[in-house]
Order: structure tokens, then sequence, then C-alpha cells
């Protein structure tokens, strides 16, 4: 039943977006930003990231495997890896693992509801304790250098969000983890988001991704919500 309350709401997007096809972005990240990509290798990523304008650093992973390591303006420190590598360890690679990690002594119950809400994304915890966020990308038949650097833009920002959850964690009015977890920092966003002015004034562009991903949660609450109250309907009959 909710396969197809999912199908029905799909379909009804795909009506509109052939109704209204959204521009793209004017505003690109790097040059040449339709050129397509067909791997991840390093020698590929660090020409983007040298363009971005974000340090980096080369180095060699347990298996000979090559890695790059950076950091981001907001101070968020990432590893970028090549994976899916069919040539060898180091060539032919058409996925990455973007992933940042936080030492310390992470709450667990904090980690949980956060991988509860956001499903495009990994937030876990190592055996020491310290926590880490993950996105996996690939280009197997090609993906355009704005479309990587965006995706890397929009992860950075996600993992910002993780580590101040993190490190609000010790406010929170539930003692259980689950997807609605009222967490300080949660609640702080969601009055910016929904005041543009102020989004604007700390920097949260009200259309943008960040957005987005908070609206693709709520809507994931919506669709499981729709397909309970009323089985195999699409979602605007239980809205009217």
């Amino acid at each position: 039943m909710v396969g197809k309350t999912i199908l029905s709401v799909a379909a009804a997007g795909l009506a509109l977006a052939g109704s209204a096809i959204a521009a793209p972005p004017s505003d690109a990240p790097v040059s040449k930003p339709d050129e397509l990509l067909y791997d991840y290798d390093v020698e590929t990523i660090i020409p983007m990231l040298q363009e971005l304008g974000l340090p980096w650093e080369g180095r060699t992973a347990p298996g000979g495997a090559k890695v790059v390591l950076s950091e981001a303006e907001n101070g968020i420190k990432f590893v970028l890896a090549p994976a899916a590598c069919v040539r060898a360890v180091d060539d032919g690679c058409y996925g990455v693992n973007m992933i940042a990690i936080f030492t310390g002594d992470a709450d667990q119950r904090t980690v949980q509801a956060f991988n509860y809400k956001y499903p495009y994304t990994s937030a876990g915890i190592d055996k020491s304790g310290s926590a880490f966020i993950s996105r996996y990308d690939i280009a197997d038949f090609g993906t355009p250098r704005g479309n990587f650097a965006r995706s890397l833009d929009v992860f950075l920002s996600q993992a910002a969000y993780f580590r101040d959850t993190l490190e609000t964690a010790t406010v929170t009015v539930n003692r259980a983890a689950y997807p609605g977890d009222m967490a300080a920092n949660n609640l702080n966003l969601q009055t910016i988001i929904s005041d543009e002015e102020l989004a604007l004034r700390v920097g949260i562009d009200t259309n943008g991704h960040e957005v987005s991903l908070e609206q693709t949660a709520a809507f994931i609450s919506v669709l499981f919500e729709a397909s309970e109250q009323v089985p195999e309907k699409i979602i605007n009959d239980v809205a009217n």
C-alpha cells in the first residue's frame, strides 16, 4: 500500500514537471559545469577542489588506494575516497565516498535520530565512540562537473548540521532516538527556514538544497501517514 501511494505521488510530480521544467542554476560552482566526468580518480577530483578553493592533501589508505583529505571553509574536515575501481586500486574509479569524522564521545541517540531522519546520508558511530557522516556518489555513465561540486557542497552543509546536532545533543526533550527527535539544533533550524529573511541573514538559501533536504525528510513522514489513513489513495485525497 505504501508502494502504491508513493507511485501515485511520483506520477503527480512528473505531471507537474512536464508543465514547468526548472531551468538549471546559473551560479555554476566550477568552470565547464556541463562537462562530464566518467571517473572519480584523485587526478579528477583534485583540480575541482583547487578550483573550489579547498586545500587538499593526498594520502594512501591501507590496501594501496589513494584518497584525498581536505577542509571546508566552515571547518569541516573530510575525506574523498574513490571507490568501485575496476582497473586498479587507484584508477578507473566510478564511485566516491564523501566522509566526515567527528572525534569524541558521541551521543548514540542523537546519531540514530539523525540517521533515521536523513536517509540520503549515512551517520554512525565507530568502535571508539566517534561519529561520522558519509555520502556516496556515482559516475558510471558520466556526471557533470557542476553536479559533483554541488553534491559536495550539499554534503558539507549536511555535515555541518550533523556537527551542530552533536554539539547540542545534551539539550533534548526526548529520551529515545527517533526521526522526529526535537534536539535544540533541530528546533532552531526549523525556526530559521520558516523565516526567509532570517534564513538569508544566516546564509541559508530557502530555495537551496539544504531546505529541500528538510522538506524531503518531512515528506517521507507524510507519505507514511497518508498510506495509513487512506491506503491506495494519492496524497491529495488525504490533504483534502
